[in-house]
């Protein structure tokens, strides 16, 4: 009977048997718990559904890793971390509606506006640090992932985030300066 295995007997299962009923047992006693810890930080029912299962699937994944800690605990981690991503990566797009309006070029027509605002932009990037200029360069108009940027400029992906971050602020300033 599994309802009444403890989670050390059900993870051995799961790696040394490759037994996906224990894992699905695993996540039977802990669905709710993680679940509730995701609602909680997202305050969105929907995403905290998506983020429980994102953290069972990283669990599985990084099972090996576990060093025989509470079970619910370290996957009840894992969905933080997922969620509080999910939060920062939301909190950037809302930073990033205007900057990333302005970067990325539509094929739709001429639009005075559209085109005034992009020249005014085009502008404060000229004016940018050859090395801020680089950084925008790759990663809006080559698409180039932050990694890959990081890797580089032989920095952190988290630097190259601060940054852009920072870099968009100033171009936001600037362009807001210009109207």
């Amino acid at each position: 009977m599994i309802d009444n295995t403890s989670d050390i007997e059900l993870i051995r299962r799961v790696l040394h048997e490759n037994d996906s009923r224990a894992f699905g047992a695993l996540m039977n006693r802990y669905t709710a718990q993680v679940y509730r810890s995701a609602v909680r930080l997202l305050k969105d029912e929907e995403n905290a559904a998506e983020v429980t299962q994102m953290a069972f699937i990283q669990a599985y994944k990084q099972l090996s890793s576990w060093r025989g800690e509470n079970f619910g605990a370290w996957v009840t981690i894992i969905t933080n971390h997922i969620a509080l991503r999910l939060l920062e990566k939301e909190k950037r797009r809302n930073i990033d509606d205007v900057t990333m309006d302005d970067l990325a070029i539509c094929d739709e027509g001429y639009d005075e506006q559209k085109e005034e605002r992009l020249q005014r932009l085009e502008n404060a990037v000229s004016q940018l640090p050859e090395a801020d200029r680089q950084i925008i360069q790759w990663h809006y108009y080559e698409d180039i992932p932050l990694a890959e940027i990081a890797r580089r400029l032989g920095q952190t992906e988290n630097n190259i985030k601060v940054r852009l971050f920072r870099i968009r602020e100033r171009l936001k300033r600037k362009m807001k300066d210009e109207k």
